[in-house]
Parts: structure tokens; sequence; C-alpha cells
């Protein structure tokens, strides 16, 4: 792969990430889910969401939440053959609650993603909260009041829509 083609595809991946945030937090489920691949995965904790299908009933869940995603240091690399990349990106996740804007989450990201017909796609994206040092069992989601509510909402949907994943 030569220079050019890198660039466009790092920037093809910025993007990806780019619309992956704004498509969730302004409520375009389907968007959403045509980020991922036909049968792309979200995985988070012991659950996997997978196809696009479940994809955007989840981001229809999701998008009953006045949030806010912030991703920042996205660290991918591009396979050989331009074909497939790998990667990670930090976010942060803020609710609009009657306290005040909250942070609910700080997770990191770990990515697949894949080149479908020219343009790049999640084959699988996997959300790893953020854990408290001296005490990894601490459940930090659901610490505060204030986001509790909206967390449980999210909860639920990967308990209805999810699958257990199988090693």
């Amino acid at each position: 792969m030569n220079d050019i083609q890198l660039c466009k595809d790092r920037f093809a991946i910025s993007d990806l990430l780019a619309r992956y945030t704004l498509t969730i937090d302004n409520r375009d489920a389907h968007g959403w889910a045509s980020l991922f691949t036909p049968d792309g995965r979200f995985e988070h904790g012991n659950r996997v969401i997978q196809g696009r299908e479940k994809l955007e009933r989840y981001a229809v869940i999701h998008s009953k939440l006045g949030s806010r995603h912030i991703t920042c240091s996205p660290l991918h690399h591009i396979s050989e053959d331009g074909e497939s990349a790998s990667g990670r990106a930090t976010t942060v996740f803020i609710l609009a609650t009657r306290s005040g804007y909250r942070v609910a989450v700080a997770a990191e990201y770990r990515d697949e993603l894949v080149k479908v017909d020219g343009s790049w796609l999640f084959q699988r994206r996997r959300g790893d909260v953020a854990k408290l040092p001296e005490d990894p069992d601490f459940p930090m989601v659901t610490a505060d009041p204030d986001t509790r509510d909206y967390i449980s909402l999210l909860e639920d949907a990967w308990k209805d829509l999810g699958e257990l994943i199988s090693d």
C-alpha cells in the first residue's frame, strides 16, 4: 500500500469514528447501524449485539437518552493489504440530567474494521468500561444516582438484544 492510499484510509477511518459518534448522539439509529457490516458485532462485558437489525434496535433505545460521546485518542493499524484494520480509542459518555451534565461512563473501544466496497465499516467494536484500580468489581456505571436509571435502560437493552459471548 502506498503512502497516499494509507493517508486516505486513515482519513476514512477517522470519518467512520466521527460518524459513529454523531449518528448515535443525533438519534440516527439506522445511520449508526449502517456503520457496521451486516453481521457486525458490538460487544460489552460478556454480551454481544450482532447484526444490523439488532444494532438498530439498540440505537433506538439509546436515542431515548440525552447523551453525547466524546471519543478521542484513536489509534488504528491498517493491514498490509489495506482491507482491514484494528485499533483502539478512548470514549467518555455524557448524559444530560436534571442535575446537569454527568459523565456516565469512561471506556475504551477496541475495534476490528474492514473495507467493504471501498468503505470502512466496523466488523467488531468492543467497549470496555474503566474500573476503579483499587476495586475493579465496584459497579462504576451505576454508582451515580443521577445516571443510574439511564444506564439501567441501556443494560436492559443489552440483556434483551444481546447474546452471551461464547469463547
